[in-house]
């Protein structure tokens, strides 16, 4: 599930463009409409890895990025080998600048607000079912905000959203054994328990 959830959101967030110099989320349908796509806004997506504890010991990375992170996840058994949960997923958003709003600079300083904000446009309305229909996950709620107020050069904030998902990949054929030979238009197998009245 984390797999599906994973590959739909970073699908979701490659529709934010930079419109203006602004990011601005495009439906996914504006964005095939045959006119020139403006360009994506988001460098760099990833699973989160503490990754502003390590700046300085890890390869670099694009600015805007977004790193996903998943919560601990527990399921619950809806029968059948399915099964259900909501899930929690915090989105890192790592932006860079040493602007500040009290300065000619004051719209790049305001950016990383901008980028959140088309985030939480993209996310309105979001969810979805894999195309074997075995896993899917309800409309994401926005749940809890968490500004950086103490960073350098790299801020980091967090959004955090929760969907209920459900998972049937387990479920098997659905297959019944039964000691003798069942065909769908002979129910003769089951005459000499049943009586003839009920098959």
């Amino acid at each position: 599930m984390r797999l599906t959830l994973y590959d739909a959101i970073l699908a979701r967030l490659a529709c934010v463009r930079t419109v203006d110099g602004t990011p601005a989320y495009i439906r996914e349908q504006s964005a095939n409409s045959g006119a020139e796509k403006p360009p994506q806004t988001i460098k760099t997506f990833d699973l989160w890895n503490e990754q502003v504890e390590r700046l300085k010991e890890q390869r670099p990375f694009g600015v805007p990025a977004v790193f996903v992170e998943f919560r601990p996840i527990v399921w619950g058994q809806s029968g059948n080998g399915s099964k259900y949960a909501d899930v929690e997923v915090r989105l890192h958003i790592l932006t860079a600048t040493l602007a500040t709003p009290n300065s000619p600079y004051k719209n790049a300083a305001l950016y990383r607000l901008h980028l959140i904000r088309a985030i939480e446009q993209a996310f309105v309305g979001f969810a979805g079912v894999t195309k074997d229909k075995t896993r899917s996950f309800g409309t994401f709620v926005h749940l809890e905000s968490e500004s950086d107020h103490n960073h350098g050069e790299v801020r980091e904030d967090i959004e955090i959203w929760k969907t209920r998902c459900y998972d049937r990949s387990m479920i098997g054929r659905n297959l019944i054994e039964t000691p003798f030979k069942v065909t769908l238009d002979d129910g003769n197998v089951f005459v000499f328990v049943f009586g003839e009245q009920f098959t």
